[in-house]
């Protein structure tokens, strides 16, 4: 009888080298990119390239044709490799992980200000503004002898907080060419002044998960700057999957979808680390449990991710992704304890919105290395000092929790 032990054997180590292979792949989420490829991959990696200054405008297509080939072996070569033309899974790989080297065109970041005891010069129709003495940091020095500044400008559309741990920088721009209305801050923070979620019905057995008026929030809880976050209560009083929500260090709801469902919103993940950085996650990438283990004090589950890693996200790539104008929310991450805020007006007569890929543009414009998309449209409530800034105080919608930087006891209560 012929021995099947070393046929058993052979099929054995057959299926071994294909689970390999298989696992290989998977970790693997590029495919070789070469000229004639086509697919939302290749937009993708010009996108990119642009970035680092290796095509000269954003009109690109998702073709790989000869000039791609001519660009990339340029990046190629300013990056000491092969100059073969080819987008090999590696290189993409070192393209998107932030280290690659860029050209001498590629686009700057707009300089942040650099808060100075002096006074800050006008930038743009924006009036000269009289500082009292500030940190390094930007914060208030002990020579100012006072414990708050404040100054409001609806006229110019101004408003500067400082303390001696906080400093925010908020500015409104109009671009009446195409009928947009916007909100920049600049916000830098300390250990003594995170980022704050504030839920409605806060002492409840359900905290955020009532309903309530986003200003009447930010009054009773004296915030300085605040927003509307991802407006999770109202998915969970809607039967809906809130996503993965950690506030203020404690579980409040657990309960995504996988990734890449293709819904609106996706459920990503915004975390906000108790050392004051911010980063991005897939829906499913973690359980709130997980979360916490790695030091997350906040979550916020809505998206989609606008920047990671200092790329554009996968869906900022997309053409077709969601593109409408609509009022929108967002932050992002300059460095830890150094956050960029935008939010824009729409469905006014002076701001028809923005599309999302406008908010990813302008966070890379600003230097953000980590920018996530909050709830938009009618939710979008920005408020500073318990005054609204982006809308009337007619007909808001309530919402369920907020966010913030600063409390302070000149907020009115109401």
């Amino acid at each position: 009888m012929r021995n099947k032990k070393p046929l058993f054997l052979a099929a054995i180590a057959l299926i071994l080298i294909l689970l390999c292979s298989t696992a290989l792949a998977a970790e693997n989420e590029y495919r070789t990119l070469k000229n004639g490829s086509e697919g939302a991959d290749v937009m993708r990696l010009k996108q990119a390239m642009y970035w680092l200054g290796y095509f000269n405008n954003k009109n690109l297509s998702n073709y790989y044709n000869a000039t791609t080939v001519e660009r990339v072996k340029q990046l190629q070569k300013n990056n000491g490799l092969e100059e073969t033309g080819i987008a090999t899974p590696e290189l993409q790989e070192l393209i998107f992980s932030g280290n690659c080297i860029p050209t001498d065109t590629a686009p700057k970041p707009s300089p942040v200000p650099t808060p100075a005891p002096t006074p800050i010069p006008p930038q743009g129709p924006k009036k000269e503004v009289d500082l009292p003495p500030l940190t390094e940091e930007g914060f208030l020095s002990p020579e100012a002898e006072i414990e708050e500044f404040v100054h409001v400008d609806a006229d110019d559309g101004r408003w500067i907080y400082i303390t001696s741990s906080l400093a925010i920088d908020l500015q409104r721009w109009t671009d009446k060419k195409n009928t947009q209305v916007w909100f920049e801050g600049d916000i830098r923070t300390s250990e003594e002044t995170p980022m704050t979620a504030y839920l409605s019905n806060p002492t409840s057995k359900n905290p955020g998960k009532g309903y309530e008026n986003p200003l009447d929030l930010a009054r009773e809880n004296k915030v300085v700057l605040a927003i509307t976050d991802d407006h999770f209560g109202d998915r969970w009083n809607g039967g809906i999957r809130p996503g993965v929500i950690v506030r203020n260090g404690k579980i409040i709801k657990d309960y995504t979808f996988q990734d890449g469902q293709g819904k609106f919103p996706n459920l990503e993940v915004l975390a906000v680390f108790e050392d004051g950085s911010m980063k991005t996650f897939k829906s499913d990438a973690h359980t709130a449990q997980e979360y916490l283990d790695m030091g997350v004090v906040n979550t916020y589950a809505f998206g989609p991710i606008l920047v990671e890693n200092g790329q554009l996200s996968e869906y900022m790539l997309r053409k077709e992704y969601y593109t409408y104008h609509e009022p929108r929310c967002s932050i992002g991450m300059i460095e830890p304890h150094h956050y960029f805020l935008l939010v824009a007006k729409g469905r006014t007569n002076d701001s028809k919105g923005v599309y999302l890929t406008w908010l990813a543009d302008k966070m890379m414009e600003k230097g953000v290395v980590e920018g996530f998309n909050l709830d938009g449209g009618g939710t979008v409530a920005l408020m500073f000092m318990g005054e609204m800034l982006n809308k009337s105080t007619r007909n808001v919608r309530q919402t369920t929790s907020i966010s913030g930087f600063g409390t302070s006891d000149l907020v009115p209560s109401k």
